[in-house]
């Protein structure tokens, strides 16, 4: 069983009816399924280009986010909750279900031209990270990339982002999307024929024949605006 379905449960009807909440706090309490998801997090870190500093959204951003910068000697921006910092610099809301929130960085946390990485546990409706990606740029900042240790591609928070968005577990994809998937070392051209979960059958066309293959997904990494093509790693 992969490490993820195994430490990440669904609790239905969490917090309200009709939500399946991706439970996280197994994989947080086992040692070895915690350094997983921060060294697979670490992998997805831009190694192509600089970069500075992470923001993460309180709070379960925090236990990530800070491991990361720690393991990478950057700097972490902390976006709180209101009335928890003595010293403010920026604030931005965005809306919830069931109203708004807003959080806040501290002042002087940003420096004019830093690079920026956006992370969060969970990317959805994308409200709270696109909040801090104009936090970023309010600051001066270049933000680059959304990471994020699950993405419920269905809500397509990706398109209130408008980031590059890598994601280590990813949840509905979809029957019919084309995909571009690469193992590490090359990608290929495929086409999702069958999904349960995580678990689909792909077909490619090879210059000898058409393969139906079982493959797993287990990173999406980005999509173009029109939501046709996708970029994925898959484990054979």
């Amino acid at each position: 069983m992969d490490i993820y379905d195994k430490y990440i449960r669904t609790i239905n009807d969490f917090p309200i009816e009709g939500i399946k909440f991706r439970d996280i706090t197994p994989l947080l309490s086992n040692g070895d399924s915690f350094h997983q998801a921060i060294m697979d997090l670490n992998k997805e870190l831009p190694s192509y280009e600089k970069w500075d500093k992470i923001i993460c959204a309180e709070s379960r951003g925090f236990l990530f986010g800070s491991p990361l910068a720690a393991l990478n000697s950057k700097g972490i921006v902390i976006a709180r909750k209101p009335h928890k910092l003595p010293l403010v610099g920026l604030k931005e809301s965005y809306a919830l279900e069931y109203g708004e929130a807003t959080i806040e960085i501290p002042l002087g946390s940003i420096n004019k031209g830093d690079r920026v990485i956006i992370l969060d546990d969970l990317i959805a409706t994308g409200g709270s990270a696109a909040a801090m990606k104009r936090l970023v740029e309010r600051s001066g900042g270049i933000p680059i990339m959304g990471l994020f240790l699950i993405e419920l591609r269905s809500l397509q928070g990706y398109k209130a982002l408008k980031l590059p968005v890598a994601s280590i577990v990813s949840y509905g994809l979809n029957v019919g999307d084309f995909v571009q998937v690469s193992n590490g070392l090359h990608h290929i051209g495929k086409f999702v024929r069958k999904v349960d979960e995580n678990d689909v059958e792909v077909e490619y066309r090879t210059k000898e024949k058409e393969i139906i293959k079982k493959t797993q997904i287990i990173n999406i990494v980005q999509e173009d605006e029109l939501g046709k093509l996708t970029y994925i790693k898959y484990r054979d």
